[in-house]
């Protein structure tokens, strides 16, 4: 699953796109993407995207795994055995990232993410991510057409987890090594924080997946 703006992200979400779908192909996975704002008005908010995609899963009794990866993310092992590594995890809520950015358990990145949606847990982090969302719409920081910096999905999440660590007990916390870095050997991510101007970023990331 991805999903971006409809404006500047929905380019590199093209391009990434074709990537993700083909390991879905390969791997039997059904793939599902959405370009624009599911709750918001500033093009920013479509971070929140993947709040309500998840929530739209649940609502379709959807009770099984599901893969998030934003738009600058792809995977770079066509390979990879995923049927076998979240058959392991099964009686997991989920698969998530340290940042490496605070030293609490709780600061994940979320710009790789699996959940597991067949546990109670991981559909009761939807609905409280969702109600947090909803408890933000007057903030000043929401409201500014420009996002501000440490503002977002990804900040609501990891407040989840640090107010309810028995939650956070039961998802898998992965190596960067694996997902979620430049580094991963499994799913990359090019995080804005390594190449903060957007248009030498959707290069470097078209040319990695040339070479894919």
């Amino acid at each position: 699953m991805q999903t971006s703006d409809a404006g500047q992200y929905a380019a590199m979400l093209d391009a990434t796109s074709q990537n993700v779908m083909t390991f879905c192909r390969r791997h039997d996975l059904e793939y599902r993407s959405f370009k624009g704002i599911k709750s918001g008005r500033w093009q920013w908010h479509s971070c929140f995207n993947r709040l309500y995609m998840f929530d739209e899963l649940i609502a379709a009794g959807h009770r099984d795994w599901v893969m998030y990866l934003d738009a600058d993310a792809y995977v770079a092992d066509m390979e990879f055995p995923i049927h076998r590594y979240l058959d392991e995890k099964k009686l997991r809520a989920g698969v998530v990232v340290h940042s490496n950015f605070k030293p609490e358990p709780w600061d994940i990145n979320n710009g790789v993410m699996f959940l597991n949606l067949a546990m109670p847990v991981a559909r009761a982090v939807v609905k409280e991510w969702i109600k947090r969302h909803s408890e933000i719409f007057e903030e000043p920081e929401y409201l500014s057409q420009e996002r501000p910096y440490n503002f977002g999905d990804q900040r609501l999440l990891q407040h989840i987890f640090r107010d309810r660590p028995d939650w956070f007990a039961e998802f898998h916390v992965e190596s960067q090594s694996l997902i979620n870095s430049m580094h991963a050997t499994f799913i990359k991510h090019h995080l804005r924080a390594m190449t903060p101007d957007f248009d030498s970023r959707l290069a470097k990331i078209r040319h990695e997946l040339q070479s894919i």
